[in-house]
């Protein structure tokens, strides 16, 4: 599960939720870290979501949407809808994990995520993963330890220090 925030009490948790719905509804565009590894390889620990308000209408298959559940934002890809066009749901579920989420609400909707900050660079968010990121997918779905493995890979390269150039 995409997070927004570090571990907190349930209801700073939900207060923080409560922040971003309105911040959504109010401003129409939300900023958050990502914290957790369940949409790698799209999106990283650390990367940060760049939201955008939506309506019901215009979320798509393959659109990584935001939820408020449970006092916790979640951002998963959309991989289905269900509900009837009156009350519509969307099945969520994220990319390295093996099972869906449970049917997405359009109350538990607040926005899609249009890009990701991930080192200075803003960067799309793809509606399909490539041949690579679906190989990651298949390995990070069976491997809890492959998952680890490849946050902290990540964690290095992304840290690693930029190489001073020669000073005469």
């Amino acid at each position: 599960m995409i997070q927004a925030g570090r571990s907190t009490s349930d209801a700073e948790s939900a207060a923080r939720c409560e922040l971003a719905a309105e911040v959504l509804r109010s401003c129409g565009l939300l900023r958050f870290p990502a914290i957790g590894w369940s949409m790698l390889p799209a999106v990283w620990p650390g990367d940060t979501l760049v939201v955008e308000r939506v309506s019901q209408d215009q979320v798509r298959v393959g659109d990584v949407v935001v939820v408020g559940r449970d006092g916790k934002l979640c951002a998963h890809r959309v991989i289905g809808t269900a509900g009837d066009p009156e009350n519509p749901q969307w099945i969520t579920q994220g990319d390295a994990l093996p099972v869906p989420d449970r049917p997405v609400a359009g109350s538990e909707l607040l926005g899609r995520v249009t890009y990701l900050i991930r080192g200075g660079k803003l960067i799309a968010v793809p509606a399909q993963l490539g041949l690579i990121d679906n190989l990651i997918v298949k390995v990070v779905r069976r491997s809890v330890l492959a998952a680890r493995a490849l946050v902290y890979l990540h964690r290095v390269v992304q840290t690693s220090p930029e190489p001073v150039p020669c000073q005469d």
